[in-house]
């Protein structure tokens, strides 16, 4: 095996950016991903859960990656639900990799552990307003306190991915809303929002895991983007003429009282600090908003 090839395990290989990270590195790396559905990879084992992976699976691997997690689904009301897999199962991989032997284990969190703060740096406090939201902060904490010499714990806190064909999500919601073809209400939407081009979350991704890094980063895109620049780039891609309307102060304060995850997510500030952001382990975003809308558009009109 290359010197810099690293022997790493998967955990949720069927999940949207475990297939984009699969993707890219199974020609440099050796990849094994253990799965709930058949993807089709060669080195793939469908398991039916993955608590129930013996210790003897992780052994011979670098670095573990847990992808698998319940993401914030507001029809789920279950918190016992989001604990079980996102936090006690999270753990309980984890202290099977240190048992194997693993050097390092990587965690999918979330921003989503600081509820609805609008500005996120070192100072700010973890108040998550989910279950979804909690039950990754649970995780967070028990994993970077396992961390030691020999068994280094990252935790990863993105914002919203998208790109990557189609990335699940709100980007996704946004694209069939604008090719309805009809006014839309965010011409005053001034805000400044963080998102990640799925491409540079998996290269980061992968940076941590080749410099074998310990804590809790904050990957994001280059610059922060008002929910207009998004519907303007999405109505480029697609060709279409939108109609952004200035939303008058009434609306937008019922929107807040009545839907104000809605709001948060459409008009409301989410801003990850460069610092924090960008400089923890030396990466450099590559792609760009517009990357990522094209191909979510091109995989849209395919679909069509």
């Amino acid at each position: 095996m290359d010197q810099g090839m690293k022997k790493i395990l998967i955990i949720g290989g069927d999940s949207f950016i475990a297939g984009q990270f699969i993707n890219k590195y199974v020609s440099t790396d050796s990849i094994t991903c253990y799965s709930r559905r058949p993807t089709g990879y060669e080195k793939e084992i469908v398991v039916k859960a993955f608590r129930d992976m013996p210790v003897e699976a992780f052994s011979g691997f670098d670095a573990v990656i847990n992808f698998a997690a319940i993401v914030h689904r507001p029809e789920v009301k279950d918190q016992e639900l989001y604990d079980d897999v996102n936090y006690r199962m999270a753990c309980l991989l984890a202290q099977k990799a240190k048992q194997a032997g693993v050097r390092q284990f990587v965690q999918m969190s979330t921003i989503a552990v600081f509820g609805c703060a609008s500005r996120i740096s070192e100072t700010t406090p973890e108040r998550p307003q989910t279950y979804y939201g909690s039950s990754k902060l649970k995780a967070d904490k028990e994993l970077v306190a396992m961390s030691d010499r020999e068994f280094k714990t990252a935790i990863i806190r993105p914002p919203m991915a998208y790109g990557g064909g189609m990335a699940p999500g709100n980007m996704l919601r946004l694209i069939r809303l604008v090719n309805k073809h009809i006014p839309l209400p965010f011409g005053s939407a001034r805000n400044s929002r963080d998102f990640i081009n799925v491409k540079n979350l998996v290269e980061f991704i992968h940076l941590a895991v080749e410099k074998e890094v310990e804590g809790v980063f904050y990957p994001t895109d280059k610059v922060p983007y008002s929910t207009r620049n998004v519907i303007e780039e999405i109505s480029r891609q697609l060709g279409v003429h939108t109609i952004n309307l200035p939303s008058p102060s009434i609306f937008l304060k019922l929107v807040e009282k009545v839907r104000p995850d809605l709001y948060q997510k459409l008009w409301g500030d989410v801003v990850i600090d460069r610092q924090l952001a960008l400089s923890a382990i030396g990466y450099e975003p590559r792609y760009t908003l517009e990357d990522g809308i094209r191909e979510m558009v091109e995989s849209f009109k395919q679909q069509k």
